[in-house]
């Protein structure tokens, strides 16, 4: 019989748990476990990845979608595997590269796992536990994990794998604060408007279900800018990138800066696109150096900005939405929601045009928030959150942003010292790294931070024996 080993629990299994998990399950010897917890019925998918709509597509070319950054074609060769039919069903092939479904890329996720598993021999070491995680306590050794159903694990070490936070939504009949869920999209009236609370890709989202399911009434879409995301276009690499000293020395001359990028680059024939693209990898870092009040000023004037750049439509769905748009199937608005109530079988929306001083009216059959995450998880991390807060093994990061952390993962806790054995993952994280909710980001942190809990871990255990 193998002897005992250390614990490690990974809370959440989309598709940053997932692939943490999957390091750590590389890594293991006989006797150490790793728990994969996560409430919902599915592993690997995640919110991201988990639609079945086949208009939702990946807004990232599957050329970028590999799991492992050491193997770029892996997914290609995923893919590749599926035969020509699969393959075919999979996504689309454009002039900017091939999108694929998001529910091809949650299969692919899936079966990652699925592989590391059969590879240890039978996932001796990997434990799913299929319920909510309500606690992490300290313990005369290491930690309790506590669960929803009442179980208890002994753990050395955990992950915070939450994914993105979404703020709880007010109960108003017509008013849909979940835009994944069934009732976004059920059947309704021919003709009577919708009305949509964010312009983002989630409402990118919306909207392409709405018309799969036959809708053609008219559907508003209402957000502070008004900004919608831009498309992927075909692209030439940027290589000449630079951004010297001065030009990080404030959020004003970065700014600056890379408009300047913009237009060195447009004088080489080559677009803004490959710019956004260049300065990507560098995201964290600018980050990092960038001052308190500079991330303030960032995330209330430029993200907008940043955003529609940076998460573009695949074309299939940017010609899509354009459609929509000259049909005045989808009209935009720049402004703010005042106010919400029930009137017949609708709802009635006071808002607010951008720089008017007039409210004007809506009425909707339904109103679908589209807003997205927040990241605020004193409001909106669930009860794990809620007692780690309390216990002040954890706290906010500043802005709002997830979890306060260090760069490389360990959650900070109320007294400012990082934890060795706390780690987070993922989209969590944003207040330390900003960059960190694609694919490419997070496949490196989670094997990252696998490497640090795992070592973590042992060392807690090993002086516990």
């Amino acid at each position: 019989m193998a002897r005992e080993g250390c614990r490690i629990a990974v809370i959440g299994a989309g598709f940053s748990g997932v692939m943490t998990a999957i390091h750590l399950l590389w890594r293991c010897q006989p006797g150490e476990r790793v728990y994969l917890v996560e409430r919902s019925s599915r592993i690997g998918p995640g919110l991201a990845y988990g639609t079945h709509n086949p208009r939702h597509l990946v807004n990232v070319r599957a050329e970028n979608m590999s799991a492992f950054p050491d193997e770029p074609d892996h997914f290609l060769r995923w893919l590749d595997r599926l035969g020509p039919a699969a393959r075919a069903e999979a996504g689309e092939r454009t002039i900017a590269g091939t999108f694929v479904r998001r529910s091809v890329f949650g299969a692919y996720v899936q079966e990652l796992l699925r592989e590391v598993i059969a590879r240890q021999d039978g996932g001796d070491n990997l434990f799913l536990v299929a319920d909510e995680a309500t606690a992490i306590r300290r313990a005369s050794r290491g930690y309790r994990l506590e669960t929803a159903n009442g179980r208890i694990h002994s753990i050395d070490a955990a992950v915070l794998a939450l994914g993105n936070a979404v703020e709880p939504k007010a109960a108003l009949r017509g008013y849909v604060g979940d835009p994944w869920s069934a009732a976004s999209v059920a059947p309704l009236e021919p003709g009577v408007p919708v009305v949509v609370t964010g312009t983002g890709l989630t409402m990118v989202d919306v909207c392409l279900a709405l018309t799969e399911q036959g809708f053609e009434g008219p559907i508003h879409a209402i957000s502070r800018r008004g900004l919608l995301p831009l498309g992927h276009a075909p692209s030439t690499p940027w290589s000449g990138l630079v951004l010297d000293a001065q030009d990080r020395r404030s959020l004003l001359a970065l700014f600056r800066a890379v408009r300047r990028e913009v237009r060195r680059a447009a004088d080489g024939a080559v677009g803004w696109r490959a710019v956004i693209d260049a300065v990507r990898p560098h995201a964290q870092t600018l980050w990092a150096e960038l001052t308190p009040a500079d991330k303030a000023r960032f995330v209330r004037h430029v993200r907008p900005w940043w955003d529609v750049h940076r998460h573009r439509m695949a074309p299939p769905v940017a010609a899509t939405l354009a459609t929509l748009r000259a049909s005045g199937t989808l009209t935009t608005h720049a402004g703010r929601i005042v106010a919400m109530d029930r009137v017949g079988s609708g709802v009635r929306l006071r808002w607010r045009p951008k720089g008017a001083g007039v409210d004007q009216q809506l009425i909707a059959q339904r109103v679908i928030d589209c807003t997205g995450s927040i990241g605020d998880l004193c409001r909106s991390g669930g009860p794990l959150v809620g007692q780690l807060l309390a216990d002040g093994l954890v706290r906010p990061a500043p802005l709002g942003l997830g979890v306060d952390c260090t760069t490389y993962g360990a959650l900070i806790g109320n007294r400012g010292q990082p934890s060795p054995d706390l780690l987070a993952v993922g989209p969590v994280t944003r207040g330390a790294l900003w960059e960190i909710v694609a694919v490419p980001e997070i496949r490196t942190q989670a094997e990252q931070v696998a490497e640090r809990a795992l070592a973590a871990a042992r060392s807690a255990h090993a002086a516990a024996a």
